[in-house]
């Protein structure tokens, strides 16, 4: 999941910005944009959003348990 994440981000900010050097020099601005971004996707795009996740939640579980089961 974070492979993807980070793909995500690289596909959304210019191609030559360092993001991560930047998160790494100044973590503090990083969380508070982070924090705020995510406030405003969760208000704008909140049911979506939760509809998203916990979709994804339960086909990791899923999957997870048939592993453990051993039905792959």
């Amino acid at each position: 999941m974070l492979d993807s994440a980070e793909a995500l981000i690289d596909e959304l900010v210019p191609e030559g910005l360092d993001w991560e050097r930047l998160v790494r020099s100044y973590p503090i601005p990083a969380l508070v944009l982070a924090a705020a971004g995510g406030f405003l996707l969760g208000r704008s795009r909140g049911p979506q959003v939760l509809s998203a996740l916990s979709g994804y939640a339960s086909a990791e579980i899923g999957k997870n348990v048939s592993q453990f089961m051993g039905r792959d």
